[in-house]
């Protein structure tokens, strides 16, 4: 995919933080070969097309807080990168009760070719990020942005999530009990414990860039 919108951006690359973090879903672009997926630009602007505003808030806690940001350009319907390769939702045929047309019928070279231009370059981009962070004796904490609609579209999966905000964690729940404690000091916020998502069931970065290697 010469010539297109390179596939990740590292936000403030040599900020001082030992804190990295990260946008899996951060933009909604597709390469031009796709033609949009068959899909309207409506739909790729919807939350199924990535996590909208996840990258500005991604943005301004790096330099909130002096880190450095991984965030992912392209658009979680092209390639999942929060998932396995394997994984039938890395690639998704529908998503939310909508058809993907552009994932209908994909050839192994299709896959292949989208891990190659797009997966790769974003977790390499992270193990690179992690790797300066330990460099400079550092132990690195990662720290994934995602958003959420406050209901699904798919009637039989549509009910309301009440929550201002989730915070995910699997069996390591060092960073994610002081995110939980400090969110629930704020008056009237409504704190979702792995939820909508449960960081047990969900998180391939975190999993394989994180937990796998001990890190918070």
């Amino acid at each position: 995919m010469p010539d297109e919108l390179p596939a990740v951006e590292v936000y403030r690359p040599s900020a001082s933080s030992p804190l990295l973090i990260h946008c899996d879903h951060g933009g909604n672009a597709v390469p031009r070969g796709l033609n949009d997926l068959g899909l309207s630009p409506d739909v790729l602007s919807r939350h199924v097309g990535w996590d909208i505003g996840a990258a500005a808030v991604a943005r301004q806690l790096a330099v909130n807080l002096d880190a450095t940001a991984v965030i992912a350009r392209y658009s979680r319907l092209v390639i999942d990168l929060n998932r396995a390769l394997g994984d039938n939702d890395a690639f998704p045929a529908m998503s939310d009760g909508i058809a993907i047309p552009g994932n209908a019928a994909l050839t192994q070279g299709d896959l292949n070719a989208r891990a190659d231009h797009l997966f790769w370059p974003y977790h390499k981009a992270l193990d690179s990020e992690l790797a300066r962070i330990k460099a400079q004796q550092k132990i690195p904490v990662m720290f994934s942005v995602h958003s959420f609609t406050p209901a699904l579209m798919e009637s039989e999966r549509s009910q309301p999530r009440p929550w201002h905000c989730g915070v995910m964690f699997s069996r390591d729940r060092r960073f994610g009990d002081h995110l939980i404690a400090a969110l629930r000091g704020v008056p009237g916020m409504a704190v979702g414990v792995n939820e909508p998502y449960s960081g047990v069931t969900h998180g391939y970065c975190m999993k394989m860039h994180g937990l796998a290697q001990g890190m918070p």
